[in-house]
């Protein structure tokens, strides 16, 4: 695997992989990074590229200095392909990975060839959540990124996982503190002030396929399923022992999912 930053382009990124086929780009979780992706980039780089970016102020990318929204990472995305000289990918992302995934089809729907929309939601932050990601940001900043690797696991992961995977925990309380609190802050006021995109969805016109797990307090079943509904080509796969983190719960079936859709392009 290699891990290359790009001049110009403020995303740092892993690559993996080869074949003739549109290539796989898979964004990342808040406030994970792309090494979220590893048992995807495994299961998926005997036959595909896969690239697996990490946000400005995640893992190894260096932090943006100003105060984006989503669409500044959705354009980050457009300057990896466009760097990378890539036409068409198929474009996943889970959680703040959709939210950035809505805002690149808004901007390059032609360069997306397929899309995975993982432990996700369309509706923007209520209010209420909007001041807790005001707390969180405050909170970050004068006591850094050591708070959400207290906090976050409980939040993003199921019981199951709490109590029987261990490992997972730890790997995720991992990239947890390789984020910068500049990065986090960042990423929490794009999220906060995110647009609608559910008046998005009927446009959808690639195969999409919904996917998240059925103990995801966040972006329940019931509300990936409306989801579903709305994207005229899409599958709804609901992934059993598994929270918001699916692909890392349950690997095996987010994998398998996965490549039903790619074989079917």
């Amino acid at each position: 695997m290699s891990e290359r930053s790009n001049p110009g382009v403020t995303m740092s990124y892993r690559e993996m992989g080869a074949g003739a086929e549109d290539p796989v780009i898979l964004l990342h979780a808040f406030p994970l990074n792309g090494r979220m992706w590893e048992p995807q980039v495994a299961a998926l780089a005997g036959e595909r590229r896969v690239i697996t970016p990490d946000y400005p102020g995640f893992g190894r990318a260096p932090r943006t200095p100003a105060q984006p929204d989503v669409r500044y990472y959705a354009e980050e995305v457009r300057s990896l392909l466009d760097r990378l000289e890539l036409e068409r990918v198929v474009l996943g992302g889970l959680s703040m990975g959709g939210y950035v995934a809505f805002e690149c089809l808004r901007l390059f729907p032609e360069r997306i060839a397929a899309l995975v929309l993982a432990d996700t939601r369309p509706d923007p932050d209520t209010e209420e959540m909007k001041e807790s990601r005001r707390e969180l940001a405050r909170r970050v900043a004068e006591e850094g990124v050591g708070v959400l690797a207290q906090t976050q696991p409980r939040r993003l992961l199921c019981e199951r996982t709490l109590e029987e995977r261990p490992e997972v925990v730890e790997r995720v309380k991992g990239m947890i503190l390789e984020s910068t609190p500049g990065g986090v802050v960042a990423a929490l006021g794009a999220m906060r002030d995110r647009p609608d995109s559910t008046p998005l969805l009927e446009s959808i016109r690639v195969p999409t396929l919904v996917i998240g797990g059925e103990e995801d307090a966040i972006s329940t079943p019931e509300t990936m399923g409306e989801m579903a509904k709305k994207i005229p080509h899409s599958r709804h796969v609901v992934l059993p022992r598994a929270g918001h983190l699916s692909n890392l719960e349950n690997p095996e079936g987010f994998n398998a999912a996965l490549g039903e859709l790619l074989r079917s392009l």
